[in-house]
């Protein structure tokens, strides 16, 4: 095991190991931080693409001309045609897994007389354009691409613009690019990630502005999404670094879980990774794996995970006093992706105990990576205990709700002492008038 050890901690509830270790995950950018995206969102808005272009070249060390901000159609086309193709089959499935359930997800228009003579509903429409941030920093992420630019499409969102860091070669990474055109996106642009997000809330002579902007990333880049909110931008915040735990009992494969911890750690070292148990003997068992997994890792995974369930990162294994004790510890960290491996009626008396989780997969044959590529449920989900607010990105932040409202001449009549008792004490006289005259 080297010099490195998972703690593993008998607690009721959140014990000392847990909060020292996840006491700053709450904070999911910092003041300084905000400042610093405050005020490139004033350069793009005065420079345009001149600011864009600066961003990249001090934050990302790429140097760029104005006409490499678009890519064009001939590198797009390429990109999808080099596609192996084993690779494009694997697109062409998860785009169709993804639109099959977002074609479920997706809500309609509907309207019901709830009494007589008055009649409510909701219209939904999509919104008319969304950009679509896709990071890269830690390595290619087509599923992602592929699940925002799906679910936009469902949605019927007219004009989909992707943003992407720029390769060193100037070019967005040609995987991405070919899935993500492949799912339905509409155009491409390039940039440093604050600087392009804040283009997509301006637009600029390039970058056109949309009406929502959606896409995980670090601190800069949660911090510019709630910047983009300010200025009308659909959004949904809190899409940071990558979190997962596990919920098992003893009938678990301890293997299995190993494999499952190190899934997601191995995105980066700011990942955090969480075993929860009732039973001391499986956790030292998956303890035990755990370390030999990462052993055969790859180099350049292998530190990563070291950190991540090294003394200073956030992978750990918790033995809880009991199943509720180990529950509150789940609602506690709202985790973003949620794994139950459990026995039947365990399974079920924890899912009714569940009340935050991004995602919440269910038994031994339901890994992360099933829910990350291929099931076609968003993986794109709040971290940082923000599930315990928000849900994760779907066709449905893609469209907007307009209330009906309709009433018969005879329903306003029933109605007409109460709106005018309420314009009278509001001191709003023409707001009884307009409904008197009526009747």
């Amino acid at each position: 095991m080297g010099n490195y050890s998972v703690v593993v901690e008998k607690v009721q509830g959140k014990g000392t190991a847990l909060l020292e270790r996840f006491k700053s995950h709450k904070t999911l950018f910092d003041k300084k931080v905000l400042r610093g995206v405050l005020e490139l969102f004033d350069e793009v808005e005065v420079d345009g693409d001149e600011a864009v272009i600066r961003a990249t070249a001090q934050f990302d060390g790429i140097h760029l001309e104005c006409d490499q901000l678009r890519l064009s159609d001939e590198y797009i086309e390429a990109c999808i045609a080099g596609l192996p193709s084993s690779l494009r089959t694997a697109i062409d499935v998860v785009t169709h897994n993804v639109r099959e359930v977002n074609e479920t997800l997706m809500p309609s228009t509907w309207s019901k007389e709830i009494r007589t003579g008055t009649v409510i509903g909701e219209r939904i429409t999509s919104l008319d354009s969304v950009g679509i941030w896709i990071p890269a920093r830690k390595g290619p992420l087509l599923s992602t691409a592929i699940m925002l630019v799906t679910a936009a499409k469902v949605a019927g969102v007219k004009r989909i613009v992707v943003g992407m860091p720029p390769l060193p070669n100037g070019l967005g990474d040609r995987g991405t690019v070919a899935a993500a055109k492949l799912a339905g996106a509409d155009q491409f642009v390039i940039g440093n990630g604050v600087a392009i997000i804040a283009a997509l809330a301006h637009g600029t002579q390039t970058i056109p502005e949309v009406d929502g902007i959606y896409g995980p990333g670090p601190g800069g880049i949660a911090a510019a999404m709630s910047v983009a909110m300010t200025y009308g931008k659909r959004s949904v915040l809190g899409i940071g670094p990558t979190e997962s735990m596990i919920i098992a009992d003893d009938t678990a494969d301890p293997l299995q879980l190993a494999y499952d911890l190190i899934n997601e750690a191995e995105h980066g070292p700011d990942s955090s990774a969480i075993l929860v148990t009732t039973s001391r003997q499986l956790a030292y068992r998956v303890e035990e794996r755990l370390w030999r997994c990462i052993d055969e890792v790859e180099e350049k995974r292998r530190d990563i995970l070291k950190k991540v369930f090294g003394p200073q990162g956030k992978g750990i294994i918790v033995v809880a006093e009991d199943t509720e004790a180990a529950i509150e510890t789940i609602n506690w960290i709202a985790p973003e992706h949620l794994m139950i491996v459990a026995a039947k009626e365990q399974e079920q008396s924890i899912m009714n105990g569940v009340r935050h989780a991004g995602e919440i997969l269910l038994g031994e044959y339901t890994p992360f990576s099933a829910g990350n590529y291929a099931i076609g449920i968003t993986a794109v989900l709040p971290t940082n205990h923000f599930a315990k607010a928000f849900s994760g990105v779907t066709c449905k932040d893609m469209v907007k709700y307009s209330t009906i409202g309709k009433l018969n001449q005879e329903a306003l009549r029933r109605l007409n002492p109460t709106i005018q008792e309420m314009s009278d004490y509001e001191g709003l006289p023409c707001h009884g008038k307009a409904a008197s005259i009526r009747i």
